[in-house]
């Protein structure tokens, strides 16, 4: 247990009913001392303890997790730190990983948005264009709070790392976002900037237009 990260934690807004604060590096050691197990990932989750749910995405075998399952889990990732390690230890394994990637993103839930964004930059490898498309469709529609940091952040890295399927997603994605160049709303902006610095990485743009 470790209570100073464990308070860290709390003073930047991830939130848990309990955490010893234990490293991620940590937990993953212990975890491979165990096989994948349905049903011990089940009541790992069920303690409702930080250690123990992330515990519970790195044993839970994709195979036997439910869309069900996949859902009521989801309720219960509301902090990001819960967010990102469901994802990349669980999610992105789902055969079902797409669709539910877009239902979240399509969600009224702000949480369920960022999970739905965060999935979509770990899966953008199996995303086909018209999924693709229906991303972008539904960025450009975005009507979320300025101050809502975290999820700008989602939306932007999510773009970024879509942008590196193919050169025409990548300019399909630029061209898309180019309208949030100039927009008085910081976080929209943060999204163009933050794809356009990808897109100059790639070498896709020139660094001085």
């Amino acid at each position: 247990m470790d209570g100073i990260i464990s308070d860290s934690m709390k003073s930047h807004g991830i939130v848990y009913k309990i955490n010893y604060g234990v490293s991620i590096t940590r937990i993953r050691e212990i975890a491979k001392h165990y096989t994948n197990n349905h049903d011990l990932a089940q009541r790992l989750w069920l303690l409702n303890i930080r250690e123990t749910m992330i515990m519970a995405t790195l044993l839970q075998p994709a195979e036997t997790f439910t869309p069900k399952l996949a859902s009521s889990w989801l309720e219960q990732c509301n902090n990001i730190e819960l967010i990102e390690q469901a994802t990349m230890n669980l999610y992105q394994h789902l055969n079902f990983a797409p669709d539910f990637s877009l239902n979240c993103i399509e969600s009224d839930k702000i949480l369920h948005k960022i999970f739905g964004f965060t999935l979509a930059l770990r899966i953008y490898h199996q995303l086909s264009p018209t999924e693709i498309e229906k991303i972008l469709q539904l960025v450009q529609q975005l009507n979320i709070p300025d101050n809502e940091n975290t999820f700008y952040n989602s939306v932007a890295i999510c773009l970024a790392r879509l942008s590196r399927k193919d050169e025409a997603t990548a300019r399909l994605i630029y061209t898309r976002i180019r309208g949030f160049a100039n927009n008085p709303f910081s976080g929209k902006n943060h999204i163009y900037q933050t794809v356009k610095q990808e897109l100059i990485f790639l070498g896709i743009l020139d660094e001085n237009l």
